[in-house]
């Protein structure tokens, strides 16, 4: 297995951190990702939801969105195995004003040291893609939230991202050693609704979205410049080979030729 860095962000480098900082943050701000993120939140009804548990919560993007939310009055609690994305999240919610419905905290998704039934909803939100017991952060999951609490998961089926590059001839291979680069579990959103019922859980909802850009990259444009010391620091490619790859998207986006495309999936589940 290789060295998802969004697995063990609490062993990360300094450059690889801020590398995940800014990319976290750049998803938050674009508006197709955002509005991800606003379905799942209309269909648990987040307004009326009094404790919020943030599962992964990295620098807070989904936790501060909830807290800056008018008509939300409960409290949002963010957990992450990063002091320093901690850190970063309580800086950011102070800096935006919403600091005083949120708590971050650090924490261990297989062990959260949480009463039962605590949530009335539990997001994770692109986390069971970097864990290497998905199923059993989501049966931790519903051991948290309250019954009849709704329990979300939002991620990438990395399994179907690609990065078109220049030699068709080794297309496939390289989009292999980027899928290994960056996620732990490719398909875990297609096992989804298994993992789900034997957590004891039903799937409410599932929201299913395409991610494509050609010619000039906006989306995926984070990812040229972190790209080469993710597939490196896995240890997928050599440092010459990394660096070839991250050039090459470069050049494409640079020119109009660039080809980028990934699904996400977002499921409602609820407990009983």
């Amino acid at each position: 297995m290789a060295d998802d860095p969004y697995r063990m962000t609490d062993q990360v480098d300094e450059e690889m951190l801020g590398m995940m900082i800014s990319r976290l943050e750049e998803r938050g701000r674009d508006a197709r990702f955002a509005g991800m993120i606003d379905d799942y939140l209309r269909a648990v009804s987040i307004d009326k939801a009094k404790e919020v548990l943030d599962l992964g919560c990295g620098t807070g993007v989904v936790a501060r969105k909830i807290a800056s939310l008018p008509d939300f009055q409960g409290r949002v609690t963010g957990i992450d195995l990063s002091p320093a994305l901690i850190a970063e999240a309580r800086e950011r919610a102070r800096a935006e004003g919403c600091a005083e419905k949120l708590r971050f905290d650090t924490g261990d998704i297989r062990a959260l040291g949480v009463e039962d039934s605590r949530f009335d909803v539990t997001i994770l939100h692109t986390l069971v893609s970097h864990l290497e017991d998905p199923a059993a952060a989501l049966a931790e999951a519903a051991r948290v939230t309250t019954p009849g609490g709704a329990i979300v998961v939002f991620d990438g089926d990395y399994a179907s991202s690609t990065l078109e590059t220049a030699d068709p001839d080794r297309a496939a291979e390289i989009d292999l050693a980027m899928i290994e680069a960056t996620v732990t579990q490719p398909r875990v959103m297609r096992r989804l609704p298994r993992m789900a019922k034997a957590a004891g859980l039903k799937v409410e909802r599932c929201f299913s979205y395409l991610i494509a850009e050609a010619g000039r990259p906006d989306f995926f444009a984070g990812l040229l410049d972190s790209i080469g010391p993710m597939l490196v620091s896995a240890g997928v490619a050599s440092e010459d080979a990394a660096a070839a790859i991250a050039d090459d998207l470069r050049a494409a986006a640079a020119d109009g030729t660039f080809f980028g495309a990934c699904n996400y999936y977002g499921y409602v589940l609820r407990k009983g």
